[in-house]
């Protein structure tokens, strides 16, 4: 599909308007006697002794208590272990029972590779994803591009009491071999016509949007500021949470009229098994150019180095794996894992910043 080339300069403006869019008990007492006779003798509270002793032994121990007994040490319980497994947070971009079946399977490789306790999960949004990584709830996370820079930039305390942020990212995710991805916009086959620049996104004028969750950025930000830049007021939106449920409530219609995803949420596998028609049903009627970085997977800030290392080769192995790849196709459509620093995230901080949006204004 032809690409609206000026698009990276018309979507400063349009990112900047996003960022005004958007970030104990006492016993009863007895009666009390009136008067009490006097004792006939006063008794003494402590018996003197009956003989005075010779001589006051100072500093002999009693001959049968230990004078070398340590004192008590807490048990520390150690990270991956069946007491204090690693919880690896799945953002909420799909049906649950999905999410964690998949989800599962990957924790299940993980533990196989490693030796280590890990149990997956999925937080009801991706601020809470942020805040599982923030608090020491969560150690590993597939958090969305945006969620991440949140993330990375939110600061917490670790052990020594040394400010650091709360996620830093380990891989990005591929999906067709490419690292970045566009947004697209979808509707219903019939009632919208597909375009290929912006002035498609004036047949969603008074129209009611399915997005998916405010730190999305391809779900929410992006699109969102496209459609305030051309000046299209929508209906008040319905944040689904989930690129697929986006996908589905297009086509099942009353929830929504039109919705935002990642270029191809149609194709996930578990949206092509339910809806076999879905391409037919549910047109993208505009896409941008692939300008987003893809997923992470991150580590949270108790995460130490050398466990960190041990995570990072299991999961290049994993990904590799059949069953593993299988997995992870089902989770997100991702076809594999590039290693990658903090710096990948550069170009679009740059992009971000020169559209006057301000990643300190979302953290909390």
């Amino acid at each position: 599909m032809k690409r609206h080339s000026n698009l990276p300069h018309r979507l400063f403006a349009a990112l900047a308007l996003a960022a005004l869019m958007l970030g104990a008990c006492t016993p009863a007492a007895t009666s009390t006697p009136t008067s009490a006779p006097a004792p006939t003798e006063a008794v003494a509270t402590e018996a003197p002794p009956t003989e005075a002793p010779t001589t006051a032994p100072t500093d002999v121990p009693p001959t049968d208590v230990p004078t070398d007994v340590p004192e008590p040490t807490a048990t520390t319980v150690a990270l991956g272990s069946p007491d204090k497994p690693i919880i690896m947070a799945i953002a909420p971009s799909a049906t649950s029972d999905t999410l964690i079946a998949s989800g599962n399977t990957i924790a299940e490789l993980l533990s196989a590779e490693t030796g280590l306790t890990i149990q997956a999960v999925v937080p009801t949004n991706y601020q809470a994803m942020i805040q599982a990584m923030c608090s020491g709830n969560g150690q590993i996370g597939w958090l969305p591009p945006f969620a991440y820079l949140v993330a990375q930039q939110t600061m917490t305390k670790d052990a020594a009491g040394n400010d650091v942020p709360c996620a830093d990212v380990a891989f990005i995710t591929l999906r067709n071999g490419l690292d970045h991805y566009a947004t697209q916009f979808i509707g219903a086959s019939g009632v919208f016509t597909p375009g290929t620049t912006l002035e498609a996104l004036k047949q969603f004028a008074d129209k009611k949007p399915c997005w998916t969750d405010p730190l999305s950025a391809s779900g929410y930000v992006i699109p969102a500021s496209l459609l305030a830049q051309e000046g299209v007021k929508t209906k008040t939106a319905a944040f689904v949470q989930g690129h697929p449920t986006v996908v589905r409530a297009v086509y099942a219609g009353g929830i929504c009229d039109f919705g935002a995803t990642f270029v191809d949420a149609r194709t996930n596998s578990a949206i092509q098994t339910d809806l076999p028609d879905v391409n037919d049903k549910v047109v993208v009627v505009y896409q941008t150019e692939n300008i987003i970085p893809n997923d992470t997977v991150a580590f949270a800030f108790d995460v130490p180095e050398d466990l960190r290392a041990t995570l990072a080769a299991a999961f290049e192995k994993v990904s590799k794996s059949e069953e593993g790849a299988a997995a992870m196709k089902t989770l997100y459509s991702i076809d594999g894992l590039q290693s990658v620093d903090d710096t990948f995230f550069d170009d679009f901080r740059v992009l971000l910043a020169a559209s006057g949006i301000d990643i300190a204004t979302l953290v909390k």
